[in-house]
Order: C-alpha cells, then structure tokens, then sequence
C-alpha cells in the first residue's frame, strides 16, 4: 500500500475513534481531543490536500511527460525550431493537439531573427494572450497538421506497393505555398505560422494499440533542406516520433492501471473502517457471533472436495453462452459506433470555405482556359484532316483546365499525375473492350479500376477517370491514346507557359517523374539494378485474380 493510501487509513481510524470517544463523551466526562483535532481548520487542510484529485495529477504528470519528450525532441533535431503533436480522435474524425503538445524554440522567441513577425510568433505561443491562438481540431485536410496527414496517407500506400521504397520518409514542404492554394480552408494559425517565419513543414504518422496521429516538425524557410533531409536527421525525427506517439498512446492505459489500483485500495479501506467499526462500537464477543452466524448461512465462501462433476459442466457451458453474448454485444457496439460517427461527419467539419479568386485571377484563369481549349481544338482538326477517323476526345480536357488554372498548386495538377492518370486510365478502358461484358457493367468496372489503381500509385488524375469512362464505352482504338497523350502534353506546354508569367503562380509544382526513377529502379554507381523475380509474385497473384473475376463475371445475352 502507497504512503498516500496509509495516510488516508491513518485518517479514517483517526475519525473513527474521535467519533467513538465523542459518542461516549456525550454520557461521561472523556477526553475530546480526536474531536477537536478533526474539527480544526489547519487539520482539516491537511487532510484536503491528501485527498487531492488525483484525476488532476495524472493529467498533469502526462502532460508533463509529453511536453518534455516533444521538447527534448526539438532541442536535438537539426534546424527544427517548433514541434506539434496531434492525435486522431475516431469518434469524430478530427485531429486534436493534446494540451501542452507543442515547443517552440525559445532562442527565437527571446530573439526574434530578421523576417519573422514577432507579433504572429506571441500569438502562437503565449497563452497570457488575449489574443491568443489556440489549436483547434482539425479534420484531415484542413490546416498544416491536415494537410500533411492526407498527404502521409498517399504515401503510405505508395511505399506499400513499391518493392524498393522506404519504409518511411520525411517528406518536408513548403508552409507558403499551402497557406495560399486556394483549394486549402482558411486555418489562422496556419496563417501565423507562415508569419512567424515557418517555411519547411514535415509530419511523420505513429499508429500504436488503435491510437494514431502524427507529429509535426517545422523548420524557418532559409535552413539548408539538404541537411533536414539528411539520413541521420530523418532517422532522428523517425525514432522521436516513435517515443512521443509511445508517451500518448501510454496515457489511457496508464490512467486505467491507476484507477483500477485506487478502486481496490478504496475497497480495502473501506473494508478494515466497516470492521474497525464493528470492533468497537459492537464489541468482541457479538462480533464472533455475527461471524458464526453467517458462516452457518452459508455467506462465507467454503470449498467443497465432492462438487458433483455436472455442477462444474453447466457452469462451463453458462461462462461460454456469456463469452458469446458478450462477443456479440462488443461488435454491435463498434458498429453502432460506426454509424454515430458517420451520422456526425454528415454535418460538416464547420470549416470556412475557399476564398473566392480576384479580378485579375480569375482574368488569368479565362485567358489560360480559352487559349488552351483553342489551340487543342486546332490540333484535334488537324488530326482529322489527316485521317478522318481519328480525332481528339475534348472531354476530359475541360476538367484539365479546370485543375491547371484553378488549382495550379493541386498534386492532381501536376505533370506526373496528367500523364500517368491518363496512361494508366485509357490502358485499362482499352483492355476492359476486349472482355465480352455487358456495356453498363464494363464501363462501371473500367472506370472503378482505374480511379482505384491511381489512387493506389499515387497519381490520381480527375479528367484520366473521365477519360476511362469514355473509352470503355468502345469506338476507340490505341491510335486515340496516342492522340490524348499527345494533347496533354500540349495542355501541360501551354498550362506552363501562360501561369509562370503571373507573378502569384507556379505550374508545375514538381514535375515528379524523377520520384519513380529514384524508388521504382534505384540505382548502384552507373548500373540500374535488375529487379528480382520473387518480388512479384504477389502482383501476379492480383492480377490472377483480377483475370478471374472477368472472366466469371455475367455476360450480355447476345454474347
């Protein structure tokens, strides 16, 4: 037993028989003293402070160990200057910083370095503010800490399907560029953080017992990102991640360990107080009759040799039908879990949305638009004065303009994700003709694997699951996916030239083709290292079954 729980005992005997001595002293002159020392202020303090909440110590404790462990994280880490920790609540789908889940560098908050805005950097940090910051839940998406965690979500199943990836990585960006896509909701704190001079941001995921979340390291724009990419950094910033997404998932259980102790401390004490209560207000030998009285009744627990053996199997079979309801009550409960937190999304993240383009933007955005769908519509009837039966399919490239003018910044956006989406899509719808399906099921299923096995390599492309729908509809032939190639590069040539003349735009972002060179055929010295067929075999186990499917799937009628 803890010294606090000795004290508490020590206390209650202490009450019991200045109550006893009270009760007495009311018939005779004894001595009061237990009496009034229970009734004395100072007394009284004492026994308030030992009997503090000690829900409140165990927050307090817990905070105080994740604090020092993201702090100590920051101390070490190269060019790291603020570190956030965010855990993901499952009820609600949102992510929620624990409180006092966040360092900042305190040389930069005691010296403010040149292009940082001092006043942004107070509102982060100091909770004596009435203007201060505080973080709020963030659903995935929404925010630095949102963004990165959909953006870690993409490469966690790109690292998955690529046989020589890495496990994981710390992918560092760019606070600015995030805080104005307008396809990002405003976050203020995101705003004060580019403002305070945050440039680099990267967030590493933990997932340990069902808690999961990730930790957020940020970095001042100018810091050498050669270095923050360096191996022994990212090994660093990968095992911190471990230690602090370990201290949050301990907590629960933790508290859960306590509770349980303090219930049976508490059953304890209250035990010996009723039986110190008996001994002396009743006396011994009544106690002794009160005992053999229930032992007679049978209320004392006695174990008998000859229990008959069917006794002990109807008992089996009771704990088994209890395991058993007990199972099913478990997953109706995760269910209905389930159904309350998809109800509860339906109502919003209450977030704001967008802000709308300005005049000159949305200028921009016409010019780009009319200039792009003009020249494709030129090329399309060159084509066709070449050869009649070939032309350009202009329907995806209305949403393609959309995303190249009006999300310049998107990942979908981008030339990788153009040109392999679009690969990726027309190749399966063209394949998908050859299958003697029924049309509505052909188009669905052509169109579904598409969508899915981009999403799966990381190149999702909007207009490519367009583009799948059309070409499974059949009339087309492998002459019209050169053709549409061949006029996303164009869209892509034109999209570059007439952005990067305004000021406020970049495209493209990153042209991305060398990430699959990097990961998919990696390197020794000058000699491409020749893959190893083992590696493979549960790709071909997919597509075996993928075949299968096809090949049972219903046929039309006239098949």
């Amino acid at each position: 037993m803890s010294t606090n729980s000795t004290e508490h005992v020590v206390i209650e005997m202490t009450d019991i028989i200045g109550d006893h001595n009270n009760k007495r002293s009311s018939s005779g002159n004894h001595n009061t003293e237990p009496t009034q020392r229970k009734n004395n202020p100072h007394f009284v303090a004492f026994t308030n402070s030992a009997a503090k909440s000690r829900e409140e110590r165990d927050v307090e404790f817990d905070e105080d160990m994740l604090r020092r462990a993201i702090a100590d994280t920051g101390k070490w880490a190269y060019g790291t200057i603020s570190v956030e920790a965010w855990v993901l609540n499952e009820q609600t789908g949102k992510l929620v910083m624990p409180h006092r889940a966040f360092w900042f560098d305190p040389v930069i908050i005691n010296a403010p370095h040149a292009g940082i805005d001092y006043h942004a950097l107070l509102r982060l940090v100091d909770e004596n503010r009435q203007d201060f910051c505080a973080p709020e839940d963030l659903a995935p998406g929404i925010g630095l800490a949102g963004a990165l965690f959909m953006e870690l979500s993409t490469l966690s199943l790109l690292d998955s399907v690529l046989p020589h990836s890495k496990p994981q990585r710390v992918v560092w960006r760019e606070v600015v560029p995030i805080t104005e896509d307008p396809d990002q909701p405003f976050n203020l704190r995101l705003k004060l953080a580019a403002q305070a001079g945050i440039g680099l941001a990267a967030g590493v995921r933990f997932h340990f017992r069902g808690t999961q979340g990730l930790v957020v390291y940020m970095a001042r724009g100018t810091t050498d990102i050669n270095k923050l990419k360096s191996e022994t950094n990212e090994q660093y910033l990968l095992s911190a991640t471990d230690v602090i997404g370990s201290i949050v998932c301990l907590r629960n259980p933790r508290r859960d360990c306590l509770a349980e102790r303090r219930q049976a401390r508490e059953a304890t004490r209250r035990r010996l107080r009723n039986k110190m209560l008996a001994v002396i207000r009743i006396g011994g030998p009544i106690l002794r009759e009160m005992l053999k009285r229930e032992y007679d009744e049978g209320i004392v627990p006695v174990l008998y040799e000859d229990t008959p053996s069917s006794n002990i199997s109807s008992s089996m079979d009771s704990r088994r039908s209890a395991y058993s309801l007990a199972s099913f009550q478990k997953k109706t409960l995760s269910i209905k879990k389930r159904i309350i937190m998809a109800a509860r999304k339906w109502k919003g993240a209450n977030n704001d949305p967008p802000p709308p383009f300005s005049n000159v933007e949305a200028l921009w955005t016409f010019a780009g638009c009319f200039l792009t769908i003009l020249m494709l519509l030129y090329f399309s009837d060159f084509i066709n004065e070449q050869n009649s039966q070939y032309s350009l399919v202009l329907g995806p490239f209305g949403a393609l303009v959309t995303l190249q003018y009006s999300l310049t910044s998107a990942p979908a956006s981008q030339p990788r994700n153009v040109i392999l989406g679009q690969a990726i899509s027309i190749s399966i719808a063209l394949c998908m003709t050859y299958t003697r399906l029924e049309a509505n099921i052909r188009r669905s299923l052509g169109t579904a694997l598409c969508v899915s096995l981009m999403a799966r390599l990381g190149v999702t492309h909007p207009p490519a699951g367009a583009a799948a729908l059309i070409f499974t509809g059949g009339g087309y032939t492998w002459v019209h996916m050169g053709i549409m190639l061949a006029g996303n590069v164009l869209a892509i040539i034109s999209a570059a030239g007439i952005n990067n003349f305004n000021v406020k735009r970049q495209y493209p972002t990153s042209w991305g083709f060398g990430y699959w060179i990097k990961y998919v055929c990696p390197r020794k010295g000058n000699v491409i290292l020749s893959f190893k067929v083992d590696k493979y075999v549960e790709l071909e186990e997919a597509l075996s079954a993928a075949i299968s499917a096809v090949c049972v799937f219903p046929v039309s009628s006239c098949a």
